[in-house]
């Protein structure tokens, strides 16, 4: 069992709120709400009614072979929520596994979109984020350690309110925007996305809309590449020395907004070490795969993204353990299908699951 399911969460302490901001960098912050729409019939389709999914016990392992450390590093699970943090339900809109490799020194960012398909423990495949509504944090964490082949140290979920509250008491971030993005969210506080095309200092709010967008051409894939570029400057900005003054503020928001597994000595540790992080090279990554779109003629049927099990491994080892990013995140859904690793390579034998 991961260390992680036999400690209390920890939610009011400000050594563990300094530990998040510069321990994991960005790591506590960058997960935000979205919608998406992705998928592929790699695997057999699920009927209609896999979309409800029944409450699991939270002991109950979905993991095969996975490593129970790696050696020389930190590693947290970033989930966003569509629910605060402090209620029950709801489900991961964002999930990105960051780990702090201090023997290579790397800060390293693989994203896994929303629509990912994989099997929960009833046998039956759904959307990965679905497990958060069905299992908690805790499932979450054991079905992407299970996708990935790589152990998981602890979880940290967030809200939106809590990342426009952080960036704006950081005086704002530079970004780079793509591309003209006019959205109505629907929501009743976050309810306008508005950004201009360029390099620009934004505020909370126009941060938020930065993650959030996806209505262009690669929907969650450029969302997630989006996420990415915002956790990098986010890290950038926390470990400038004129953001130090800023923290006990910062530790405010965090608290209200941010929940974590990871014990107060554990996050200590972060504390202690986070004055090396300037140095590392930071990189991330998109776990690759193939959009599948719902078919008209197949009731039921649902948009998903793709992986092939093997290759999510694959993949996972080469960024975490290698520091290979791969070049292209978005396959042909006949590539994913057939993916089979090079011949020289030998992959854990859980590679299957």
């Amino acid at each position: 069992m991961s260390k992680r399911t036999t400690k209390p969460t920890v939610r009011s302490k400000a050594l563990r709120i300094a530990a998040c901001l510069f321990g994991a960098g960005a790591t506590i912050t960058g997960i935000i709400l979205s919608q998406s729409h992705t998928e592929s019939k790699l695997f057999p389709r699920r009927e209609a009614t896999a979309q409800t999914v029944p409450p699991f016990d939270r002991t109950e392992t979905v993991r095969t072979q996975v490593p129970t450390t790696l050696p020389g590093r930190q590693t947290f699970l970033l989930i966003g929520s569509d629910e605060r943090v402090q209620s029950a339900g709801g489900n991961s809109d964002v999930l990105c596994v960051v780990s702090l490799d201090h023997e290579h020194k790397r800060i390293e960012m693989l994203s896994i979109p929303r629509d990912t398909q994989v099997a929960f423990p009833d046998g039956r495949y759904h959307k990965i984020n679905d497990a958060l509504a069905a299992g908690g944090p805790s499932l979450t964490c054991r079905i992407v350690e299970s996708l990935i082949g790589i152990p998981i140290d602890h979880y940290a979920v967030t809200e939106f309110d809590g990342l426009v509250h952080i960036v704006n008491r950081l005086g704002g971030l530079d970004l780079d925007v793509p591309r003209n993005m006019y959205y109505r969210t629907g929501d009743k506080v976050h309810g306008v996305i508005r950004l201009h095309k360029g390099k620009q200092h934004v505020n909370g709010e126009q941060a938020l809309g930065f993650v959030r967008f996806r209505h262009d051409a690669l929907g969650d894939i450029g969302r997630t590449e989006r996420q990415q570029a915002f956790l990098v400057a986010l890290k950038d900005q926390l470990l400038r020395p004129e953001s130090l003054p800023k923290l006990p503020a910062i530790a405010m928001d965090i608290i209200h907004s941010v929940n974590t597994d990871a014990p107060p000595l554990y996050l200590g540790m972060l504390i202690a070490q986070s004055h090396r992080l300037k140095a590392y090279q930071t990189i991330h990554a998109t776990l690759p795969g193939s959009f599948h779109d719902p078919q008209s003629d197949s009731p039921g049927d649902l948009s998903y993204w793709i992986v092939n099990p093997k290759e999510a491994r694959y993949v996972a080892k080469q960024f975490f353990v290698d520091g290979i990013v791969p070049k292209n995140p978005i396959q042909d859904p006949i590539v994913t299908k057939t993916w089979q690793a090079p011949s020289d390579v030998s992959l854990n034998s859980g590679a299957d699951s």
